[in-house]
């Protein structure tokens, strides 16, 4: 019992967190978008910091994922110095491969550029060439970042590695505020190399009873070959995750100036929900999935597989329906100001809505990966995630020609789909007791709460005559009244346990 509030209390801090940095970048959009609105200057921007964080991201993640489940069998099997001469060769291989890639984005730049923004003029495309070279860096600082966390999440320290966005944000805001005329969109430029070595410096400082790193080339080791080998799959499909919202803002470029940044802008929206709620619980349930399994505890595998998918979904309906019907509202709280017009905020609540019907499909897909990486199998969610990022090509291209960029945002949600179809069928060679189709009541239910919440907030909106934020809080606050009072009506009984499970944590904290 013990290890189950040391589980959720990290989660519920982790999450706290996480919202506290997202709120921050929530503020530093809304900064960006006054200062400079959506023009061809932010578009270079974004196109070129996405894609070497996303590249970066894509390419390093792989390996710290696979690290963590290797550095604690060797804390456990041996000591923790064995582990962490593993994580020392790790980061000096990340280190190696870093240099490597910002040698090749240095020298071919131009051809990358062509690729991510082909509408682009002679002028702009040599500034996205430019930009690509300055942000090449990131492997470097990205490096250094991930090693660090994930040994610190190896050692159950999760909240540091999420401190960048707490860290980063606040210097990005006031180097707009403060030399945004001055300086131009080198403001964030000259924020974000800023921002990265504090952040770097900062888990260096919190490893230091834990970690120290000690460069070593001596790669001859059985421990580092298997971690490249569970790596491969885990990198190609990150790469691919990644060349899907490279696709996506391809086609944005295409469909008009400015329509890249609104697709970013609703994207940073989006990962207020799927980086907050979604991806933080599902990497503290990786620990527990991971520990049922070397148990060989399948019947509580089962049980805390289906109760993770039933109290996100059951969160995240409420929210998706919120975040559709009340996308106009929410995008002129958060951006309309200064150079953000009327334009740019239409466009960007069409995205927005495209990516809140993820959110649910979201929730159930990571749960369902996670799964797989317990069972060691990176294989699997490989082949899923690769099929679904043609599936994304093909669905971006047919919808954006008749709902622009929420055709864009919208084929990215439905994409999931087809992973979780995948995924679904090759779990039951793991869990073979375990069917989705024992969920369909849930389902049921939760469609039956959602048409009644749907139709009520719509029409608390119509009716409401009174500031916008106001609008915006009581048909929330109503919608989701309406939903739990709905979800009760129907007798649902997981929105019964996790409830329970909310109680008897609370209840926990005060008797502390």
């Amino acid at each position: 019992m013990k290890k189950e509030k040391t589980v959720i209390g990290s989660a519920m801090l982790v999450i706290l967190v996480v919202l506290s940095s997202k709120f921050l970048g929530f503020l530093r959009q809304v900064v960006i978008a006054s200062s400079y609105g959506a023009s061809a200057t932010t578009d270079i921007y974004f196109l070129s910091s996405d894609f070497m964080i996303g590249l970066s991201g894509a390419l390093l993640a792989s390996l710290t994922t696979a690290l963590v489940t290797i550095y604690i069998d060797i804390s456990i099997k041996k000591d923790r110095s064995s582990a962490n001469a593993v994580a020392s060769k790790m980061l000096t291989l990340f280190l190696l491969i870093g240099g490597a890639f910002i040698i090749l984005t240095n020298i071919f730049a131009p051809v990358i550029a062509k690729i991510i923004a082909p509408s682009y003029t002679l002028a702009n495309h040599t500034e996205l060439v430019k930009y690509l070279r300055i942000f090449s860096v990131t492997f470097i600082f990205t490096s250094f970042q991930s090693i660090y966390a994930a040994v610190l999440n190896a050692n159950n320290s999760f909240v540091p590695g999420k401190l960048y966005g707490i860290v980063y944000n606040p210097i990005a805001i006031l180097m707009v505020l403060l030399f945004s005329k001055r300086l131009d969109i080198n403001a964030l430029v000259i924020a974000y190399f800023l921002g990265n070595i504090l952040q770097t410096l900062l888990l260096k400082t919190l490893c230091k009873d834990t970690f120290s790193f000690k460069p070593s080339l001596n790669f001859n080791d059985s421990n580092i070959k298997h971690l490249l080998w569970l790596s491969l799959p885990l990198l190609l499909s990150n790469i691919f995750i990644q060349l899907n919202g490279i696709v996506d803002k391809a086609i944005c470029s295409v469909l008009g100036e400015g329509i890249a940044s609104n697709y970013s802008y609703a994207y940073t929206l989006e990962q207020f929900i799927t980086a907050t709620i979604t991806a933080t619980l599902s990497l503290i349930l990786l620990s527990k999935y991971a520990t049922y399994v070397a148990e060989n505890n399948i019947k509580m595998v089962i049980k805390t597989f289906k109760e993770s998918l039933s109290g996100l979904i059951i969160l995240l309906v409420p929210i998706t329906i919120v975040a559709c019907i009340m996308s106009p509202e929410i995008v002129e709280i958060v951006y309309m100001r200064g150079q953000f017009d009327e334009v740019a905020a239409l466009h960007t609540s069409r995205a927005l809505i495209g990516f809140s019907i993820g959110f649910g499909l979201i929730a159930i897909r990571e749960m369902y990966i996670r799964l797989h990486f317990s069972y060691q199998d990176t294989k699997t969610p490989m082949i899923a995630n690769i099929s679904a990022v043609f599936l994304n090509a093909i669905l971006s291209l047919v919808l954006a020609k008749f709902i622009g960029v929420m055709g864009v945002s919208l084929a990215t949600s439905l994409s999931v789909i087809l992973t979780i179809y995948l995924l679904n069928r090759s779990i039951k060679k793991y869990i073979p007791d375990f069917k989705f189709s024992s969920m369909l009541k849930l389902i049921g239910k939760l469609a039956v709460s959602s048409v009644v919440t749907i139709f009520f907030a719509t029409y608390l909106k119509n009716i409401l005559d009174i500031n916008i934020l106001l609008k915006f809080l009581i048909c929330a606050i109503g919608a989701f009244i309406v939903y739990l009072a709905m979800l009760i009506l129907v007798r649902c009984k997981e929105l019964n346990l996790l409830l329970s499970q909310i109680k008897e944590q609370i209840l926990n904290k005060f008797h502390k």
